[in-house]
């Protein structure tokens, strides 16, 4: 799909890093980060949100659930990773809006993109390409577009 709209990027193979501190260092060598890509839930299982942040920013739950205008945000289930994005823990990734699952649950209203603002400050970027045995790296920019070309909205907020 990258390549169908001539959007640059480098695919690096690993071992499997399902933690951040796995992908800590790869795509250095490309002047990239990995992004900590978190999958969350309402408290009733109604509206899902895939956050993106910088992996050297803490998560705060109240901060980010009154950012994006939710009740108090948990970490979805397993099962609730499936049915909604169809990833799995450890491979959470944007990639995922390639899939059947997630388009669906965007229609649906179901599923929220929000980024971090002192992510796009970034070049670059890593990503899971829904497998934590490689790493996709592209420019944060390009990334953008690809989202958005395949017609997403996103939400920056700043935590």
């Amino acid at each position: 799909m990258l390549e169908a709209r001539a959007i640059p990027y480098a695919l690096l193979r690993h071992a499997p890093a399902s933690t951040m501190e796995l992908c800590e260092g790869i795509g250095a060598e490309l002047g990239a980060r990995h992004c900590k890509n978190l999958f969350l839930s309402n408290k009733h299982g109604t509206h899902f949100f895939l956050f993106l942040m910088d992996p050297d920013k803490p998560y705060r739950t109240s901060v980010v659930s009154r950012l994006l205008g939710s009740t108090r945000l948990s970490f979805g289930s397993d099962e609730q990773l499936g049915s909604v994005l169809g990833a799995r823990r450890g491979s959470v990734s944007i990639m995922a809006l390639t899939g059947q699952k997630a388009r669906r649950a965007y229609d649906e209203g179901m599923l929220h993109i929000a980024i971090d603002s002192s992510l796009l400050k970034n070049e670059r970027i890593c990503v899971h390409p829904n497998d934590d045995t490689a790493t996709l790296v592209l420019r944060t920019q390009d990334l953008l577009g690809f989202v958005s070309g395949m017609g997403y909205e996103y939400s920056v907020i700043e935590t």
